[in-house]
């Protein structure tokens, strides 16, 4: 007897369907891009408990006969491609003839047709066997029913994640596929909350704010080349970033994908317009000829191959830094502007001079982030940087190893950046050389995280509502109990928006959509709220933000300043970041290096 067999249909079904069927938001790509395929110009989608009990898609498109809805089920049975060289030039979504029997074998199944105003029929299947065809009145279109998903295969169903997390990841594909069929009316029925209904619109912009959150409404338009050659899409202004990558939206012939080419032509484009850690938002729609492209690359069709790269990466590139260049309006990007002068980072003002000029806590250019620290600072009683803190009474272990702050001298500076300070040390003279910008960073962490006390919460009068979109609402939704727990009082307020009615005390001066932006890709990172670590890792981009900066020239008094308070921090050693702060050279190594001592 042969040990080799031929797999029985359903068998080779369910295990097709491991590939196309990852999780409910992969049947509903499936099924959107039928319905897509069919010509429709109305699409409903429905779900619940984050599609593991029900996913519902209905279409007004061309619909199918009787004798289709058995064919449909077949392995590799598909309208779309009818010889080899099909593949070639592919401008459909879906080809393979794999997607409804996969998902046909993994759920209870309907699928109502019909190709003219009154006479259809329904077919209903459970997890791949087909139990009944009946005749049905309805309208033109098809209606795919997905119900109980995976609840044969306990060890697939397993896998999924919580209802809140399956519920984002339907939202998210659900609005990708929204934003790239503008011209299709959409209504979008999740089982929480109201309906998203989505008129058709001539330009895709309309659809930012709606499905994205209202920040997308900002990203300015621009088109580059014409088809079939054509880049059309929406990049942030330079006043507009995330600390993610998660706002940006990549679409090639109207299909949604994840493509390494794409992101690294973006990166290099907005390079010198964003700060390093910050990261633009963008909407992009390429248009390709279909030969092209190859989208038969992947199971789930997320990923294509380009027949020339090169030219589509420096062609992406160039439109996207042109774009980013005009909305600049010919200023010079963050990596060409002059430095500061010396007055935006120091306080000079006679009147509030001790013994020495002393840096302030702060620089008026930052922004709102600075003004946070200003507050905080002005909430613990700010204290010019020769005066001992609270906590440094005595310098630390690491500041005694150090050296104990006297004796010092300093030389001068190389390239305005490196302090040259000569240290009377227990073995000897030294040489230290002082990086300004961490060390005043180190110093401004520990003053304004090590000293504070445990945060009250401050209520917002009045409260502020915060449009997220529906998809970052759904993805926040998971730990709004615990952000209540750490004193982030925010509640559902609708399907796109929060309403935030308290912060921590040390957070009250921070905008609270960008705070729960942020908060929102922590928590999606590490999966919980630890509000001290929050914290201490706001507080540390805090003072990174205004700290003296590189180039910038220090007189000797508040050279002199600066290492005496580093020397009076409880970690002198490094910035809060872990950035080495000062290089040590003592008269000994020097003589050894010149040949004067063996």
């Amino acid at each position: 007897m042969s040990r080799i067999r031929i797999l029985p249909d359903q068998v080779a079904n369910q295990i097709a369907a491991g590939e196309v069927v990852e999780r409910p938001a992969s049947v509903l790509k499936e099924l959107v891009e039928n319905a897509l395929d069919a010509g429709a110009t109305r699409i409903e989608v429905a779900w619940e408990e984050g599609g593991k009990r029900l996913l519902e898609v209905a279409d007004d498109g061309c619909g199918m006969a009787r004798d289709e809805l058995y064919l449909a089920l077949e392995r590799h049975a598909t309208s779309k491609v009818r010889t080899a060289d099909d593949l070639g030039h592919l401008a459909t979504f879906g080809f393979r003839g794999e997607a409804l029997p996969s998902i046909a074998s993994v759920s209870r199944f309907d699928l109502a047709s019909a190709e003219a105003e009154g006479a259809g029929h329904r077919l209903r299947s459970e997890f791949g066997v087909i139990r009944e065809v009946a005749p049905m009145a309805r309208s033109r279109g098809t209606t795919v029913t997905v119900r109980d998903l995976f609840a044969q295969l306990p060890a697939r169903r397993r896998f999924l994640k919580s209802t809140d997390t399956e519920h984002a990841q339907l939202w998210g594909v659900a609005a990708r596929m929204a934003l790239a069929s503008p011209g299709v009316h959409w209504t979008l029925r999740p089982d929480r909350g109201a309906p998203l209904v989505l008129p058709p619109v001539a330009d895709p912009g309309l659809r930012l704010a709606p499905l994205l959150g209202e920040k997308m409404a900002r990203l300015v338009p621009f088109v580059n080349g014409e088809p079939p050659w054509r880049l059309r899409g929406f990049v942030s202004p330079p006043d507009l970033s995330f600390r993610d990558r998660n706002h940006l939206y990549l679409f090639v012939n109207g299909r949604a994908v994840r493509d390494r080419l794409l992101l690294a032509a973006l990166s290099e484009a907005w390079s010198g317009t964003f700060a390093k850690g910050s990261y633009p938002a963008a909407v992009l729609f390429l248009e390709l000829p279909p030969e092209a492209v190859d989208v038969n690359v992947h199971p789930t069709k997320a990923e294509v191959r380009f027949r020339d790269p090169q030219r589509l990466f420096a062609w992406v590139r160039g439109a996207t830094e042109e774009a980013w260049a005009q909305l600049r309006g010919g200023l010079a990007s963050v990596l060409e502007l002059p430095p500061k002068p010396l007055e935006a980072e120091f306080d000079l003002d006679p009147s509030r001079r001790g013994e020495a000029q002393h840096p302030r806590l702060w620089s008026d250019h930052s922004g709102g982030a600075l003004a946070a620290v200003q507050a905080m600072a002005d909430a613990f009683e700010t204290r010019p940087l020769d005066r001992p803190y609270a906590y440094a009474t005595a310098p630390s272990a690491a500041a005694e190893a150090l050296g104990d702050g006297h004796g010092l001298r300093f030389l001068g500076s190389f390239q305005q950046t490196y302090l040259l300070v000569e240290v009377a040390g227990e073995a000897g003279p030294e040489l230290w050389i002082v990086d300004q910008h961490v060390a005043h960073e180190r110093v401004l962490y520990e003053r304004l995280f090590l000293r504070r006390h445990a945060p009250a919460i401050q209520p917002l009068l009045p409260p502020q509502a915060v449009r997220l979109g529906p998809e970052a609402v759904a993805r926040l939704a998971p730990f709004l109990e615990e952000l209540q727990a750490a004193g982030v009082e925010a509640d559902p307020f609708g399907d796109d928006a929060l309403v935030v009615r308290g912060l921590p005390d040390f957070l009250a001066d921070r905008d609270p959509q960008a705070l729960l932006e942020d908060l929102l890709a922590r928590l999606e990172r590490e999966g919980r709220v630890d509000l001290d670590t929050f914290r201490r890792d706001l507080n540390a981009e805090l003072a990174c933000r205004a700290a003296i900066k590189k180039h910038h020239a220090l007189p000797a008094d508040l050279a002199l300043a600066l290492v005496r308070d580093l020397l009076a921090c409880q970690v002198p050693n490094t910035c809060p970041h872990g950035r080495p702060i000062l290089k040590k050279l003592s008269l000994a190594d020097l003589e050894r290096s010149f040949g004067r001592r063996v």
